[in-house]
Order: structure tokens, then sequence, then C-alpha cells
């Protein structure tokens, strides 16, 4: 199952997981495309934009959608072609939170 992540501008990756899904799942319903790959699964402090003071009180929600996608994944999908790693999609937090939950 991929691991799909929400966060926040400048943060770093931590806490639980927003969900798992299939990578075909992911494709289907979150957009999810080859070309959103960013980083390799050796990466362990992914920071997605810079941290700034503006707005980003302890209530500001969550911006960013990741994919983590492993071997695993690859091998129990349909797709080929694709890079182990984090991928960042174009749909924003609050639509994918709407995406998983249905």
């Amino acid at each position: 199952m991929a691991t799909i992540w929400f966060l926040k501008e400048g943060e770093t990756q931590v806490g639980a997981a927003a969900g798992e899904k299939p990578l075909d799942w992911c494709i289907k319903h979150l957009g999810l495309r080859q070309d959103n790959w960013i980083a390799d699964l050796a990466t362990i402090d992914l920071t997605i934009g810079k941290k700034s003071k503006a707005g980003l009180g302890p209530y500001r929600g969550f911006r960013f959608v990741i994919v983590e996608v492993d071997q695993d994944d690859l091998s129990a999908s349909s797709s080929k072609n694709w890079k182990t790693g984090f991928h960042l999609i174009d749909m924003d937090a609050t639509e994918a939170r709407k995406v998983l939950e249905k």
C-alpha cells in the first residue's frame, strides 16, 4: 500500500500518515503521475517549501499531499516504470482528504 502524507509548508514529514491505498487507487483517485516524483526513499527529512512566519499559526491546515511508493507498491500495481520514493501530487490536502474519506 502506498502511504499518503499531508504536509504543511516548511514542515518536515512527521506524525501519522493520512492513509494507505494501493498505487493504482492513488493514480485513479488522487491523480498521481510518474512525473510527480520529488525524492527517493533514502530521503529521511522531506520538507516542502520554505518555512515563513506569515500565516503559520498553530491552526493552519495541511497544504501538500505526498505519496510514498516503495517496491512492494510497484509489485502489486499494474503501473510500470515508476520510481520508488516520494511523489508530490497536484491536489491540495483539503481535496485529498475528501477523496480519502469516500
